[in-house]
């Protein structure tokens, strides 16, 4: 605890804490975290309730579909204007235009709205986990950043377990439209916590924000999430809709590399990725969430269909998922800023989270849950090993001026990479399905499936666990020559030697 204390002595004046101070903005983050995590868990719980009380079937998905799309695309710009006009402002932005979309979800009349409604909560909700861990980035150096990561893991542990229990308690007991003014009272007790706790930023710095390439970029990642979302489930890969959506994507995404060469200062910092580490750990963040998404989207449905256990939900059903990620995470960044080295979570973690999937490809009908619940649990050691490793090797090799936008690029790539793992298993376990089950005509009673709709399923799911594991092997390989050890900083204003070596600007002022 003296190191602590000692190397958080050496920090710039303008964000030099004491430890219980610390803490207590750390407890305004958790809540904005809390406030995300929960409204996801507690919608899917819903939502049947919604739907059949709205109507429209057909826009089931879209209630989810949306927020991705609203929170992916503002994602780089929230990072963007955290680094130039401070967090706390962006985080009261954020907190308001989420709380507004909530209550405009409590207030629709229709699927359309809700659609529509939800869409303005992930524009708010793609400020909250960025500006968050860049905050984190703000206040604790790398060294010690380990240390509070589990916070944030235990964070999603009581969302995925509290969060179904909750939407359906609402829907047993109240109206629907409850799931999501609950978010009101818990948002409003983050943005008092925000406004008391949080520091403002100590030094005012001139930036340059690239609007035009903010705006070709959300152009580009919505159209491409358009054409990944409606390829397979809504319209054939090669229909006019997808491929119209998804030739636009090159086109503006090819736009978005012409305009962010001239941009004075690009949304994202994309020059970082002439450094090695940060491109590397970049491209394992995507590929961990392409896994990771991918299998808590499935695993539900095997345990569910398979097995036949009769769940709430898929929170329940991935609890032991979640539980072995949290407790890997918070001891591994224990570890982490005991010792100093993180390249052993890179390099051990992937292996054991390809031994998980390879465990779940390995299920068949005869599974029990015992069984599934144990290869879940590896799956979850090896995800948590990794959760926060990929986003603290990308903060220690960035100047602390470009934190905002180097965080923001790392939750980019993870969303971007679930969107994609989520729709690839999709497309394998929807072609693997009998044309008849494939069409929902016999999947009504999900936990009550004849055996031989279950042996059907549990075939399907098969190729999909087995792509997870070559995902897994792909992130150890690419982990294992470019993510590299490097010193991890002990105070806010250092600049280590990886800048120097990228060639990176050592602008050491605070943000």
């Amino acid at each position: 605890m003296s190191a602590i204390r000692e190397r958080l002595a050496r920090t710039p004046p303008g964000y030099r804490f004491s430890i219980g101070r610390i803490l207590a903005i750390y407890s305004g983050l958790m809540v904005t975290l809390l406030l995300a995590a929960l409204d996801q868990t507690i919608v899917a719980t819903a939502l049947p309730k919604v739907v059949s009380e709205l109507g429209g079937i057909t826009q089931y998905t879209w209630v989810f579909t949306a927020y991705m799309l609203g929170s992916t695309v503002t994602v780089p710009l929230y990072g963007k204007l955290g680094d130039a006009h401070g967090r706390k402002p962006l985080f009261i932005v954020a907190i308001t235009i989420f709380l507004a979309g909530s209550a405009l979800c409590g207030l629709a009349q229709n699927m359309v709205q809700l659609v529509v409604f939800r869409a303005i909560q992930g524009v708010g909700a793609g400020g909250l986990f960025p500006l968050t861990l860049a905050m984190v980035g703000m206040l604790v150096p790398p060294r010690d950043r380990g240390r509070y990561q589990g916070l944030i893991g235990s964070v999603f542990a009581a969302a995925s377990i509290a969060g179904p229990l909750i939407g359906g308690f609402i829907v047993d007991n109240f109206s629907w439209r409850w799931i999501f003014y609950v978010n009101l009272p818990v948002g409003g007790i983050a943005m008092a916590v925000i406004l008391v706790t949080m520091p403002r930023r100590p030094y005012k710095q001139e930036h340059s924000i690239d609007w035009l390439g903010a705006g070709v970029l959300a152009g580009g990642t919505a159209a491409l999430l358009l054409g990944l979302v409606w390829a397979g489930r809504d319209y054939a890969w090669t229909s006019g809709h997808v491929l119209v959506a998804l030739g636009a994507a090159v086109v503006l995404l090819a736009a978005f590399a012409v305009v962010e060469r001239r941009a004075r200062e690009p949304i994202l910092p994309f020059d970082s990725l002439r450094n090695p580490i940060v491109a590397s750990s970049i491209a394992c963040m995507a590929l961990v969430g392409m896994a990771m998404f991918g299998t808590i989207s499935y695993v539900p449905l095997f345990v569910q269909g398979v097995i036949g256990t009769s769940a709430t939900s898929s929170g329940v059903v991935l609890t032991p998922l979640m539980l072995g990620a949290v407790v890997t995470s918070f001891l591994s960044g224990q570890l982490v800023s005991r010792t100093g080295r993180y390249r052993w979570n890179v390099v051990l973690g992937p292996p054991v989270l390809a031994l998980g999937m390879f465990l779940l490809s390995r299920m068949n009908a005869d599974t029990t849950n015992g069984e599934a619940a144990r290869n879940m649990v590896v799956a979850g050691i090896g995800l948590g090993s990794m959760m926060q490793v990929f986003v603290l090797s990308v903060q220690n090799a960035v100047p602390r001026a470009r934190i905002g936008a180097a965080t923001a690029l790392t939750q980019f790539s993870r969303q971007m990479g679930a969107t994609l793992g989520v729709t690839v298993m999709g497309a394998i376990v929807n072609h693997g399905l009998p044309t008849k089950a494939s069409h929902g005509a016999e999947l009504s009673v999900i936990h009550r499936l004849p055996p031989t709709l279950r042996v059907a399923l549990a075939d399907a799911l098969h190729p999909a666990f087995v792509a997870a594991t070559i995902v897994a092997v792909l992130v150890w390989l690419i982990a294992l020559v470019g993510v590299k050890e490097v010193p991890l900083r002990e105070t806010l204003d250092d600049i280590g030697p990886i800048e120097a070596a990228a060639g990176t600007p050592a602008t050491g002022e605070a943000k």
